[in-house]
């Protein structure tokens, strides 16, 4: 980064050089051939060409330099903002839609990337070179230094300032209402088979339309902001100019510059003054992404500053005795001012049992699950294997337990790829028993492309059975030593329900199984213990 503005500002300085050596030459070669003087052509000749190339050369690699360093930010913040999330709890995310937290894995991201490239880098350069042009020009000419740092301070200080204010509002509501555009897009495109059976795709479109509406009047007002502060610093350039060749004949006319330069450093100084202003044209627009760049920033950071519920201890984990859990006085609340979930909850598991858990909806029953992997963090003492679950590192606790939720979340990829997400090792003859324990391998060696076969966006291409019971096989996969099943026969059939409830009661004999249902059926086909949850606690 460091390079990138250094050669960013030899490529400010060799342009002002080049103008005013430029100005300098063409006005000695006037004032040589009227008064047939002689000059020395060769040194401001070959300065000419020596500051076009750096300045040539220098655009080029600033360019190249900068962008590079951008690129290489903008992945490591990728990287450390993901790193961040995953030591979040799912719980501490419910807050943020899918698309919204891509979008900060992305947009928010990219936004930032404008932090170096409009903000950071053209700041620094145009205070080093503007230091330097005045310095040089106050050597040669105080009073032009003078009006020129005066001119310079308004156009790269005054002006960007009230394009910072004016832009930041409609820049901050730029960010919000890209998130809320970007969420109803993935809405309409995820929920488009359910909006077309309501009838409200229209509607779905309207807000989209109005979200796009509002992004685009932002963004105009950011925008012109910004016109009006490059308007007000090129008016600054060209008074700059005028000052310049005033000042600069004034003293030529009261004599107080050497004769023999003096009529030529007129020119010389008026174009290096309009020249300075390449230092901090940059400013304006610089400043108008300033919203923008702030309210992004908060985003990423609002997610990333969380303290994580759920964090491992010092202490390894202790070895489970067996696959026994025990729940004693257990109290979840989703949040501080929701009813209790769970409502001193008590139960036991023994070691390699089958419990199916029966009870309507909203009794606590997918709750009781999700305590196990430690997804929310939980009032009262849950004992797996005869240790405190607390005590579990969360890597090694869900490598004891699997579970197959009902909002699990299936990749766009192939089969293969969804079943090897549990067990990247699993061979093929792993793969085909997982498939049929759950009833698929048939339907999958049916497939186009068999296990290979892509299945879309979150199975798109799968029924909402087929989808059900790859999850199942997913979690079947990793022969985790407790295994927790939400809904397993959730949009099956009675003859496929039933099929699968044996085929999992035979695969799992031996390890503790915790059936999570509302159909009475099921529950019996599974095992002859069953609690009866209502109200977040155990009743039968």
């Amino acid at each position: 980064m460091l390079l990138a503005v250094f050669v960013a500002c030899a490529t400010v300085l060799a342009s002002v050089a080049l103008m005013g050596v430029a100005g300098w030459f063409i006005a000695a070669m006037g004032i040589a051939g009227v008064t047939t003087g002689m000059m020395n052509y060769f040194l401001p000749a070959a300065g000419i060409r020596f500051f076009a190339i750096v300045r040539t050369g220098g655009r080029y690699g600033e360019r190249l330099l900068s962008h590079e360093a951008t690129f290489r930010l903008l992945a490591g913040l990728r990287l450390w903002l993901f790193r961040r999330l995953i030591l979040l709890s799912p719980g501490q995310l419910q807050s943020r839609r899918g698309g919204d937290l891509a979008g900060s894995l992305q947009a928010d991201v990219e936004t930032l990337q404008h932090a170096y490239l409009r903000l950071a880098s053209p700041i620094a350069v145009a205070l080093v070179c503007s230091v330097a042009i005045v310095l040089v020009v106050a050597v040669l000419h105080p009073p032009t230094a003078l009006a020129l740092a005066v001119l310079l301070i308004v156009a790269g200080g005054i002006v960007p300032t009230w394009a910072r204010r004016a832009a930041a509002t409609p820049g901050a509501e730029a960010v919000a209402s890209r998130a809320a555009l970007r969420v109803a897009t993935v809405d309409l495109l995820q929920g488009l088979t359910d909006l077309r059976a309501a009838g409200a795709v229209e509607r779905q479109l309207a807000v989209i339309d109005g979200l796009g509406e509002r992004l685009v009047d932002s963004q105009s007002r950011a925008s012109t902001a910004g016109v009006v502060a490059e308007a007000a610093v090129g008016l600054s350039a060209g008074l700059a100019l005028w000052c310049a060749a005033l000042l600069a004949s004034a003293s030529v006319a009261a004599g107080s510059l050497l004769p023999e330069v003096a009529p030529a450093l007129v020119p010389a100084l008026a174009l290096a003054a309009l020249a300075a202003f390449e230092a901090v044209a940059p400013l304006p627009a610089a400043m108008e992404r300033w919203g923008e760049v702030r309210a992004a920033a908060r985003r990423l950071f609002d997610l990333a500053d969380r303290t994580p519920s759920i964090v491992a201890g010092p202490d390894p984990s202790p070895v489970a005795r067996d696959a026994s859990v025990v729940f004693s006085s257990v109290r979840l609340r989703y949040a501080p001012d929701s009813p209790p979930a769970l409502d001193g909850l008590d139960l036991e598991i023994p070691d390699g049992r089958h419990l199916a858990v029966l009870g309507p909806s909203g009794a606590g029953k997918s709750s009781l699950g999700r305590l196990l992997v430690r997804f929310w963090e939980y009032e009262g003492e849950i004992r797996l294997g005869g240790h405190d679950l607390r005590r579990y590192r969360p890597d090694d606790l869900r490598r004891l337990v699997g579970i197959a939720t009902q909002d699990a979340q299936l990749f766009n990829g192939s089969v293969r790829d969804n079943l090897l997400m549990a067990a990247p090792d699993a061979d093929a003859n792993a793969l085909e028993q997982a498939l049929a324990v759950v009833q698929l391998v048939e339907f999958v060696r049916g497939l186009p492309d068999g296990i290979d076969t892509w299945i879309g966006e979150a199975g798109a291409r799968l029924s909402a059975g087929q989808a059900r019971r790859l999850v199942l096989a997913r979690a079947l996969l990793r022969d985790p030593r407790i295994l927790i099943l939400d809904e397993p026969t959730e949009n099956l059939d009675a003859g496929t329900a039933r099929q699968l409830i044996a085929s999992l009661r035979a695969a799992t004999q031996g390890r503790t199984v915790i059936l999570i249902t509302h159909d009475p059926r099921a529950a019996a086909a599974f095992t002859d213990e069953i609690a009866h949850m209502a109200d977040g606690r155990v009743v039968g």
